[in-house]
């Protein structure tokens, strides 16, 4: 994927910290193990394909009280 800037980032996630967060969660889970949602090529950092994920839509962030349905996008 092309560089994207913060507002592309904020467009999804309503904020700076919870986009912090997000891609945290995401580079761990990719780190130890979990597939790409996203087309990755060998040399990609897990972090630049968690910012991937996230700007194309296909990770998002839940608060703790909401519940996700089964089946949709990956929600961390």
């Amino acid at each position: 994927m092309q560089n994207l800037t913060t507002e592309t980032y904020l467009e999804k996630i309503q904020n700076i910290y919870s986009l912090v967060i997000l891609a945290a969660k995401r580079t761990v889970g990719l780190t130890r193990g979990e597939k790409a949602l996203v087309p990755e090529s060998r040399n990609r950092k897990p972090m630049m394909i968690a910012l991937d994920e996230i700007a194309e839509g296909q990770i998002t962030l839940v608060p703790p009280e909401e519940e996700a349905d089964e089946g949709e996008d990956k929600v961390l």
